[in-house]
């Protein structure tokens, strides 16, 4: 029997395994026993100062690549073509930003949906960004806009696509460029924010989706990313959307964790231990419901020097309670990447995502791993799947013939950890458990064309085939997803 899915518990850990967590000890040894990755000490005979090291490496796995801050389409204001007019060649203490995107799909059979039909919206966003810096240091203040519609579609408006001229960000900053805490820079930021973390999948601002997560609270930054080690401080609860009225804080939910960064143990990798508390107050959840969900975690990725291979792994243990019942939930990613030596980088990589479900609703027991704030990409370029009751294997390719030209092309399997619990994005679930686990498959290829700093323009298409979980619940057949993507950003 199939309802519309709701909340529910508990899972049994089909393929349980610790090898994440053996997988990171194992990188961490080898590492150790590779090149050391600290700097040389400078000669005792010599004067000179050595100039600092940048740990930072970045990610090759696929999606994961987190949003900068400020965000690209943000620029210096002397250093865009405002500064050759007189008068604006002075001006670094501004930053200024201003983009558009439009996006045209074709959405054959949008298993998002319960009817099966063509949709063809046009998703319009548009953002602007002001930040004052160094001007009245300690104290910096950021402001971004955003304003996202859709048009042309045969649903209801909804907040995953329509928010109305509303700051994502808005905020004050305490700003040291060196702070009396480990002789380390330190940024406290108070206010609304939208950012991303770790990997994108617990904490994200939702790029590819119309409107953007963000949260009102504290964020205490200790350390840069070029240093050797950085810990971020948490003090949020997430902002709820609203396509009709202002957007307003989710009172009844908040977010409390630490996130450190650790990039010297070796050049080998970068590892990121995190802990994370979610906490909803029934008194003030249209629920009811008492949650407290702990998610303490640990992810290491990395670049094998010259030998073209790279890594990401993680792996998140959950325990607390969702409401009555007891919560213990796990998931762990894997990704093994090889690029090859050629002008064109070439990449190949393979890849495992594992977020537990709940076998059984009327238990005592919640096993259904809480995603957090993440985002449904890269898991199905359809947008289909969240890091929860999930097994997802993945493989891709990656080529690069010029800087501004790329293409890459999967291929994934979806099945659920667990049978009896929903498939979110669906809104399905066969509690008995007799439409079995999977899924279906999804095929993607898709092109990113850079024109020029200021265009660029994106054309992907994505082909899913329903399982044997849908072809139980009247939803068999295949999906096509196709869609242009045009973005402007004036600097």
């Amino acid at each position: 029997m199939y309802f519309v899915a709701s909340p529910s518990p508990r899972p049994v850990h089909r393929r349980p395994g610790c090898w994440p967590a053996a997988a990171l000890g194992a990188a961490l040894l080898l590492a150790q026993a590779g090149p050391a990755a600290a700097e040389a000490l400078p000669s005792p005979a010599s004067d000179a100062a050595p100039a600092a090291q940048d740990y930072y490496v970045e990610r090759r796995s696929y999606g994961t690549r987190r949003v900068s801050e400020p965000p690209p389409y943000v620029q210096q204001l002397n250093k865009t073509w405002l500064g050759e007019l007189d008068g604006f060649g002075d001006i670094d203490w501004l930053d200024i930003g201003l983009d558009h995107r439009t996006r045209f799909e074709i959405r054959d059979n949008d298993f998002r949906r319960a009817v099966n039909t063509v949709d063809q919206p046009f998703l319009l966003r548009t953002r602007a960004y002001l930040a004052v810096k160094n001007r009245f240091d300690p104290l910096r203040f950021t402001v971004e806009i955003s304003d996202a519609r859709r048009y042309n579609g045969d649903f209801p408006r909804d907040v995953r696509d329509s928010n109305f001229q509303e700051p994502i960000q808005l905020y004050g900053e305490l700003f040291f460029k060196q702070s009396w805490l480990a002789d380390k820079q330190l940024s406290v930021k108070f206010g609304r924010q939208a950012f991303e973390y770790l990997d994108r999948r617990l904490l994200a601002r939702n790029e590819f989706r119309n409107t953007t997560n963000n949260f009102d609270g504290i964020r205490a930054i200790l350390g840069k990313q070029s240093d050797a080690w950085q810990v971020d401080a948490l003090l949020l609860q997430p902002i709820l959307r609203d396509d009709n009225g202002f957007d307003r804080r989710d009172k009844a939910n908040t977010l409390i964790g630490a996130i450190g960064d650790y990039r010297r143990y070796s050049k080998f990798i970068t590892v990121q231990p995190l802990y994370l508390v979610l906490k909803q107050d029934g008194k003030k959840s249209p629920t009811g419901v008492e949650r407290e969900i702990h998610t303490l975690g640990l992810r290491g990725y990395g670049i094998v020097g010259k030998t073209g291979f790279d890594y990401d792994a993680s792996y998140y243990r959950q325990r607390g309670n969702d409401g009555p019942r007891k919560h213990d939930a796990q998931a762990y990613t894997g990704e093994l990447g090889y690029t090859i030596a050629h002008p064109w980088k070439p990449r190949l990589s393979a890849a495992y995502n594992y977020a537990s479900g709940d076998d059984n609703p009327n238990d005592g027991q919640s096993g259904r791993f809480e995603r957090l704030f993440g985002f449904a990409r890269p898991f199905s370029q359809n947008d289909y799947f969240v890091f929860e009751n999930l097994e997802a294997p993945k493989l891709r390719f990656e080529i690069s013939p010029t800087r501004d030209f790329q293409f890459d092309a999967g291929f994934n399997w979806y099945r659920l950890n667990s049978p009896t619990d929903r498939w979110n994005n669906a809104g399905l679930r066969d509690a008995s458990g007799q439409s079995g686990s999977f899924v279906g498959h999804e095929a993607d290829a898709r092109v990113v064309w850079r024109q020029s700093r200021y265009f660029q323009t994106e054309v992907l298409y994505a082909y899913f085939k329903a399982g044997e979980f849908l072809r139980e619940a009247g939803r068999g057949g295949t999906s096509n997803l196709l869609f242009v993507q045009l973005t402007f950003s004036a600097f």
